[in-house]
């Protein structure tokens, strides 16, 4: 139970800081990966805005100013020479005039080729076998510039590296501070339950003996003054306070998990469990309808609590049926045993099908004086027993149905 609840708050905390972190970084990377690419951008731009068709591209100088008549950048003028920048420029008639190839690092023909390619381009600026172009058309002539991109290619991808390291060590941390995390928030809860479990184990255990007394002197007194009113609900409240013992002790015992497991055969469980209360439900004019439990089928477990669990699951749906037949399967769905219980049954509330399970909890208060034994704990136990077999148990109503499914790992 307390397992769950930790794997809850870890996996509450790591879903929204993995979502803090993924968009922090996220943004880290896209600004500066922008920021790049505008820069790269602006480079190719004031190339376009320092050449001119006469003679072309000639780099900036601390002397030089630009189009706005102030002097020219000191960063402007490392770009360029740092830049691998290439440029053809076309006539009116798309012919090539001039070509800017001073790195040879391609020839003037892949350079045309290339330029050819983004001049029909439906782009002006993009991307082209690695290299950043735009296109600049004037009433002269038509320029397309290219810069290596391999150094931006290059940045991007150390920034990545960088991101998704951060990003990861960062969770790993969040991860482990989330562990400690849910262990401090969890251990007082866990400390309670322990003590709870002991109190009512112990209190099991002192009100054995009264109980036991009351019904000694009850038996005596009734073999010397007869049968007698008050008597009669002395021992019939005895009864009960006995039965509540017994449960109360049998859920401390599953709590603590302290079962031994072993290979039984949970289809002769179950049908041994139908047989004895054939009887009671056909005193109440219901059948038990046994038809569909398949022979053969193990699980690892203990009989006895498993005993309990059948028990408990068929009583239920005796003391709640409507009428008609009460059925019970048993089946395997791939390595699951899954046992169905289904009866005839008031349509029981979505939102309180899950309390259900809880300690003391009936969905009908009106039934607290039936005169019957049931005190809220059956389905509680069978819960725990189910929760120590590392199973899962749940319950569903459809047609003016009550049905509780419970799933064992086959062996």
């Amino acid at each position: 139970m307390f397992r769950k609840s930790k794997i809850k708050i870890v996996a509450s905390i790591m879903t929204i800081m993995t979502l803090l972190i993924a968009g922090t970084f996220g943004v880290i990377y896209f600004s500066s990966y922008r920021e790049m690419s505008q820069k790269d951008q602006h480079m190719l731009e004031r190339y376009c805005e320092m050449y001119n068709d006469e003679d072309g591209f000639s780099k900036p100088d601390k002397n030089n100013m630009r189009d706005d008549n102030r002097p020219q950048k000191p960063e402007d003028e490392r770009a360029f020479d740092v830049a691998a920048m290439y440029s053809v420029s076309f006539d009116e008639d798309n012919e090539v005039e001039k070509i800017d190839n001073s790195s040879q690092t391609m020839s003037n023909e892949d350079l045309t080729a290339l330029a050819k390619t983004a001049l029909n381009s439906s782009d002006a600026k993009g991307k082209l076998e690695g290299y950043n172009y735009l296109v600049k058309k004037t009433d002269d002539y038509t320029l397309v510039v290219f810069m290596d991109s391999s150094s931006f290619d290059k940045n991007a991808e150390t920034l990545l590296k960088y991101t998704l390291i951060f990003g990861a060590g960062s969770l790993i941390i969040v991860f482990a501070l989330s562990i400690l995390l849910a262990n401090l928030i969890i251990r007082p809860l866990e400390k309670n339950h322990e003590a709870q479990k002991r109190f009512i184990s112990d209190a099991g255990h002192e009100l054995k003996t009264p109980v036991t007394v009351i019904s000694t002197n009850a038996e005596v007194l009734e073999g010397e003054i007869g049968e007698n009113r008050w008597l009669n609900n002395i021992v019939y409240e005895n009864e009960r306070m006995s039965i509540l013992i017994k449960q109360l002790m049998a859920l401390t015992k599953t709590d603590k998990n302290e079962i031994k497991l072993e290979k039984v055969d949970f289809s002769h469980i179950v049908i041994g469990e139908i047989l004895p209360f054939e009887s009671i439900a056909f005193e109440k004019g219901i059948e038990i309808d046994y038809e569909k439990i398949e022979d053969g089928i193990t699980v690892n477990g203990n009989s006895s609590q498993l005993s309990q669990l059948v028990s408990i699951l068929i009583d239920n749906a005796i003391e709640h049926s409507t009428g008609g037949n009460i059925e019970v399967s048993l089946g395997k769905n791939h390595n699951k045993a899954v046992l169905s219980v289904i009866n005839n049954g008031d349509e029981i509330p979505e939102d309180k099908r899950a309390l259900l399970f809880d300690r003391f909890y009936r969905v009908n208060e009106a039934r607290n004086d039936d005169g019957g034994n049931h005190y809220g704990l059956g389905l509680s136990i069978a819960k725990s027993i189910v929760d120590a077999h590392k199973g899962e148990m749940t319950v569903d109503c459809k047609d003016g149905k009550v049905i509780f499914e419970v799933s064992l790992k086959t062996v």
